[in-house]
């Protein structure tokens, strides 16, 4: 366990940067696209790759803030695109466990909560949610949030939608 400059008790380290990072510095800007992982696997080998690329196209990602990314739990980053084509990729029978990361084969369920983070009230989790309920609305087409149910990609997530219809 180290600590982030904000004070906070973290495993989580930018190789980057060399700094160790907290759920909520994760999010900041400077820490987007950097790579990040536990800070043991820093100590064990602190080498990787740079410019850091989508784990789904390969693209290098554009500029140190590219705002189209979306960080999985499992820390790699994705282009926000790249997930929704890759969740499209699936048949509509998979099973929930089964939709993957394209880097890790871990499990797109454990986007949410993240298995890294403990603290569920970070940025990074508000941040996750976010972006899987932006999946799941370009992915089922769900358009106006105001019925609940059960998303068929996430159930440990409640979504709130009713589909749009003019009438």
């Amino acid at each position: 366990m180290v600590v982030c400059k904000c004070r906070k008790a973290t495993k989580l380290y930018c190789f980057v940067h060399k700094v160790p990072v907290c759920a909520e510095c994760i999010c900041f800007p400077e820490h987007q696209i950097c790579v990040v992982r536990g800070y043991s696997e820093w100590v064990i080998d602190g080498e990787y790759d740079w410019p850091p690329k989508c784990c789904h196209c390969q693209a290098v990602f554009v500029g140190e803030t590219d705002p189209q990314t979306t960080r999985l739990s499992c820390l790699h980053v994705i282009h926000t695109n790249c997930l929704v084509s890759h969740i499209k990729t699936f048949p509509l029978h998979t099973a929930p466990a089964g939709y993957i990361c394209p880097a890790c084969s871990t499990s797109l369920l454990q986007i949410w909560p993240p298995k890294s983070v403990k603290d569920s009230g970070s940025r990074l989790h508000s941040e996750l949610k976010e972006a899987i309920l932006q999946v799941i609305y370009l992915v089922l087409g769900h358009s106006l949030y105001t019925i609940v149910a059960k998303s068929p990609l996430f159930p440990c997530m409640t979504v709130i939608h009713k589909n749009c219809q003019n009438s």
